[in-house]
């Protein structure tokens, strides 16, 4: 990656994604040891444990997670600053749409709900972000 805001993040992300059966345990125990997920040594012990080593070698995972970084290329930039549609964590895409950012409860459920009803009428397509003027 161009950066590494997350030191171990892009190992951690192969870890991850080289056996989707492994992907809800891993994913579990590096949010639980956030700090510790930072440790080369922490990742290698990781990797073992899952028996997922070749993750960090395998080219078919790296490919798999630089296509996943990139998604949102497809979608209009909401912003000269960013060159896809997807610029920050969380961003969900929910029925071929884009939610970006963390949301309080409340509004993560009227999104849904607007989504579904929107669903209903063969509505548009555009950014939920693109629903409220922030100026």
């Amino acid at each position: 990656m161009d950066k590494d805001k997350h030191p171990g993040s892009c190992q951690l992300s192969f870890l991850a994604a080289y056996d989707p059966a492994k992907f809800s345990a891993i994913h579990d125990e590096i949010f639980e040891h956030f700090q510790k997920a930072k440790s080369p040594e922490w990742r290698k012990e990781l990797a073992r444990k899952y028996g997922v080593e070749a993750a960090l070698t395998d080219l078919a995972t790296q490919d798999l997670v630089q296509r996943i970084i990139n998604t949102g290329a497809e979608y209009e930039k909401t912003s000269e600053k960013f060159a896809h549609g997807i610029r920050s964590t969380p961003t969900m895409i929910i029925n071929n749409r884009m939610v970006i950012g963390t949301l309080p409860y409340a509004h993560l459920r009227a999104i849904f709900e607007s989504l579904l009803v929107e669903g209903e009428k063969g509505g548009t397509r555009k950014f939920l972000e693109n629903w409220v003027d922030l100026r």
